[in-house]
C-alpha cells in the first residue's frame, strides 16, 4: 500500500471482486508449493519454493500482500524470484484461504503471526521482505519489531501515511482545496463500498484508519534497520468508484507528489536505496508489470552480495 489513496484503490478492487467475481476455486490457478499449516488451531495457507534446497545464511524472500489481497496477487512473481532465492508467500488471517482468527489485525499481531509461521515451516532468518500496498507498511513494521531478522526491503507502491502525522497526510487534500472535509468524504465513501466485505477485510481497513487518527508517537513505529531498500511507485491514475466532492484524478496527482517526497526519505536512509517511479502502471503493479517487482528484488539481493 502508497498513501490512503493506494490503500483505497487496492481495497476497492478487492471489494468489486467480492461483489462480481465467481468463486475463487473456479478461477485460481494451481500454484506451486502451496500448502496449509496449522497455527493455534487455525489453517494458514502458505506458498514455499526452494526452502528444502536453501544454503545456510541464504536470505528468504517473504511476500506480504496488500490490503484484502490473497497470495494470488503476486501471480508468477514468487516463482520467478525462486530461481535466485527461496521464497515464502502466504494469506493473512481471514484473507484468501487462511482461516480468520477473530483478532484485530494490528501490525504487531500480523508480524507476530508471520514470524511464527516462518519458524513453523523452517524458514529461519535472514529475510528480504517484499510488501505490496498495505503490505509495505506491514513489512516496515515487521522490520521494526524484528530488525535482526531483516536484511532487505522491497516496497511495491507502499502506504507511507502511517509514518506521517495526520496534519501532513491532509496535504494532498488541501492542495486541491478539499481539506479535512475531503479527507472525511473520501473515507466515508470507501467505508460504504466495503460494507459487504468479510469481517477480516473490514478489520484490516479499520486498523489502517485507526492508525491514521492515532497520534504519531503512539503508532508503535520503531527504527528500521539500515538495509538495502527498493521502492516502486505507480504514477498512472487508476479510476475508482468513490462518491466524493472533488476530482479524484487531481487528488491522485497531489497525493503522488506527496508520497514521492516521503518515500524519497525512506530511500535516502538506506545504504543501498533505489526509488523507481513507473509511469506505465497503476497501483496493481504485480499484475501490470511483474518484471518490475522481480528486478527490484534482484537489485536488493544483488546489494546484499
Amino acid at each position: 500500500m502508497a498513501s490512503s489513496g493506494d490503500v483505497v484503490r487496492s481495497a476497492v478492487l478487492a471489494a468489486l471482486t467480492l461483489v462480481i467475481a465467481p468463486s475463487a476455486s473456479a478461477q485460481d490457478p494451481v500454484l506451486p508449493g502451496v500448502r496449509m499449516v496449522d497455527l493455534d488451531g487455525r489453517a494458514v495457507r502458505v506458498q514455499t519454493i526452494g526452502l528444502q534446497d536453501r544454503r545456510p545464511g541464504t536470505p528468504v524472500v517473504v511476500f506480504e500482500a496488500g490490503a484484502t489481497n490473497s497470495l494470488e496477487i503476486w501471480g508468477g512473481i514468487p516463482l520467478q524470484v525462486a530461481s535466485i532465492a527461496p521464497i515464502v508467500a502466504y494469506d493473512r488471517a481471514g484473507l484468501g484461504r487462511s482461516e480468520w482468527d477473530d483478532t484485530t489485525p494490528t501490525p504487531q499481531h500480523v508480524a507476530n503471526r508471520l514470524r511464527r509461521v516462518l519458524q513453523q515451516i523452517g524458514a529461519d532468518p535472514p529475510y528480504v521482505l517484499v510488501g505490496f500496498s498495505w503490505g509495505g507498511m506491514l513489512a516496515r513494521y515487521f522490520a521494526g519489531y524484528y530488525p535482526s531478522d531483516v536484511i532487505g526491503l522491497v516496497f511495491v507502491d507502499p502506504s507511507p501515511m502511517v509514518t506521517e502525522s495526520l496534519a501532513d497526510n491532509l496535504t494532498p487534500f488541501q492542495t486541491i482545496g478539499a481539506g479535512r472535509a475531503g479527507f472525511e468524504a473520501y473515507w466515508s465513501s470507501f467505508a460504504a463500498l466495503m460494507a459487504r466485505a468479510t469481517p477480516a477485510v473490514r478489520a484490516e481497513m479499520q486498523v489502517f484508519r485507526t492508525l491514521l487518527e492515532t497520534d504519531l508517537s503512539k503508532r508503535d513505529l520503531r527504527q528500521v534497520p539500515a538495509v538495502p531498500v527498493a521502492v516502486i511507485v505507480a504514477a498512472k491514475y487508476l479510476a475508482v468508484p468513490l462518491m466524493v466532492p472533488f476530482d479524484l484524478e487531481r487528488h491522485f496527482q497531489a497525493d503522488l507528489r506527496y508520497r514521492l517526497k516521503v518515500l524519497n526519505e525512506w530511500v535516502l536512509a538506506s545504504p543501498h536505496g533505489t526509488l523507481v517511479m513507473a509511469n506505465n502502471t497503476t497501483h496493481t503493479i504485480p499484475r501490470e508489470d511483474p518484471g518490475l517487482v522481480v528486478s527490484a528484488v534482484q537489485r536488493v539481493l544483488g546489494a546484499l552480495r
